[in-house]
């Protein structure tokens, strides 16, 4: 028969054994904490929202165009700056025809006469773009043709548009909308 040896053991060794270890305990969030964490959760959703705004603008938005400037004023978008000026020397036609720019929401800033009253063709002279892009609204909106569509740039005038009214005035279209009117 063999005989075991007894092992020193701790007095409380049945004991260490069976404890449970110990768990830590979870400090309670302070007040501060917690309305930093909403107010980050709360920006989060505000900036998803805008995002899916602007996407969702660029990517099913319809855009209609008008049938023609005579009918449908233009988009206050973009400002046209235009000056009128009269060629063709009947009083008060440049006034008659800024109004009519104006009810067409382009902005005229200037009305007067030309350096001379001789000008057989109006004509319309794009003062900014080089595609001539602002004269061809102005002049699609007056009824002017296209070969009357001058580039002209003058960054000084401050000005996008220059309307010249020569003596084929009565030939446009916003002549009879403006007899129309009368």
């Amino acid at each position: 028969m063999v005989k075991r040896r007894r092992t020193s053991r701790p007095a409380n060794w049945s004991q260490s054994r069976t404890k449970k270890p110990r768990k830590t305990k979870k400090s309670p969030r302070s007040f501060k904490e917690r309305i930093l964490s909403i107010a980050i959760v709360g920006l989060v959703l505000i900036n998803l929202t805008l995002i899916v705004s602007i996407f969702s603008d660029i990517l099913f938005s319809s855009r209609e165009i008008p049938a023609s400037m005579n009918e449908e004023p233009q988009s206050t978008d973009e400002v046209i700056t235009v000056e009128v000026l009269n060629a063709c020397g009947v009083q008060g036609l440049a006034n008659e025809i800024a109004q009519y720019l104006r009810h067409k929401n382009f902005d005229v800033m200037s009305v007067g006469n030309y350096k001379s009253f001789d000008l057989d063709k109006t004509l319309v002279l794009d003062r900014e773009s080089v595609r001539r892009k602002y004269a061809k609204k102005v002049a699609k909106a007056l009824g002017v043709n296209d070969r009357q569509v001058v580039e002209q740039i003058d960054s000084s005038l401050q000005l996008k548009v220059t309307v010249i009214i020569g003596k084929d005035y009565r030939n446009l279209k916003v002549y009879d909308a403006i007899r129309k009117s009368q």
